[in-house]
């Protein structure tokens, strides 16, 4: 038999899923609650903490506890009309300064290091060889004071090094138009998304409520069989979707699919 607490937490769930209580309500008091479930204060504050824990609440000493509205914003994740990377990017972030009504800004770091373990052996680099060295662009990206998104991209360094992907600047034109023009277009690629808890340091990076996880993107790009990218993005789950899309899709339909919340069912 369940714990008293994780069974009104329980209960306190199943009511928010099927619309009782709707994103932003209060729930009931403490005191009505104690009333309601005829069971000690103590327990009814364990069950708000679970909810807490679990993303589901937001709990204010003095104002009690409301629904958590998760209004995310939706990227294309997917190749549509003919678009890069870059300019699907761009088209990201004018829903998110339509959605969120906030100016988003970039900060871009450049470095280099020797490719190993896991990136090695995805962009099949020896970093004992001259030419295992890998050019990282790290971009983090910022919806007024909060980290939306860290995008780290790493390009083996024979193909980098000395070119536009190797500078802190902007690329307008892509980085796969930048590549293309190094001999190298982009031919294909993979890609994984997954979810995962964070760290201490993420958390507070990404100034993360509780039960919070983060996504992570992962892509490898190839020009035949060479890997010429391997692309890494966190982004928070609440303010995240990824829409892929295949085969002929108009762009109404992908604009009606940007409308679309998993946290609304």
């Amino acid at each position: 038999m369940e714990p008293r607490h994780i069974e009104i937490a329980q209960n306190l769930m199943e009511e928010i899923d099927q619309g009782r209580y709707a994103p932003g309500d209060s729930l009931p008091t403490e005191d009505q609650l104690v009333d309601t479930y005829r069971t000690s204060r103590n327990t009814v504050r364990r069950a708000l903490q679970e909810l807490s824990s679990r993303g589901r609440i937001n709990t204010k000493q003095g104002s009690g506890s409301t629904v958590r509205e998760y209004r995310p914003t939706v990227h294309l994740a997917s190749p549509v009309g003919g678009q890069s990377d870059d300019e699907r990017y761009a088209s990201y972030f004018e829903r998110v300064r339509r959605e969120q009504g906030v100016e988003p800004r970039e900060e871009l770091m450049v470095g280099r290091e020797a490719a190993t373990g896991a990136l090695a052996r995805l962009l099949n680099l020896d970093p004992s060889e001259e030419r295992g060295f890998v050019v990282i662009r790290r971009c983090d990206r910022f919806v007024g004071p909060r980290l939306w998104e860290r995008q780290e991209s790493y390009y083996p360094d024979f193909i980098a090094a000395g070119t536009d992907l190797d500078r802190p600047v902007d690329i307008p034109e892509g980085a796969q138009k930048v590549l293309t023009a190094l001999g190298y277009p982009q031919t294909g690629s993979w890609d994984v998304v997954g979810a995962k808890m964070p760290s201490l340091r993420q958390s507070s990076r990404f100034a993360l409520g509780p039960g919070v996880p983060l996504l992570v993107h992962e892509r490898v790009a190839y020009s035949g069989t060479t890997p010429i990218r391997f692309t890494r993005t966190h982004m928070p789950a609440d303010r995240h979707q990824l829409l892929y899309a295949e085969g002929e899709v108009s762009s109404e339909l992908i604009r009606m699919a940007t409308d679309v919340n998993v946290y609304d069912r």
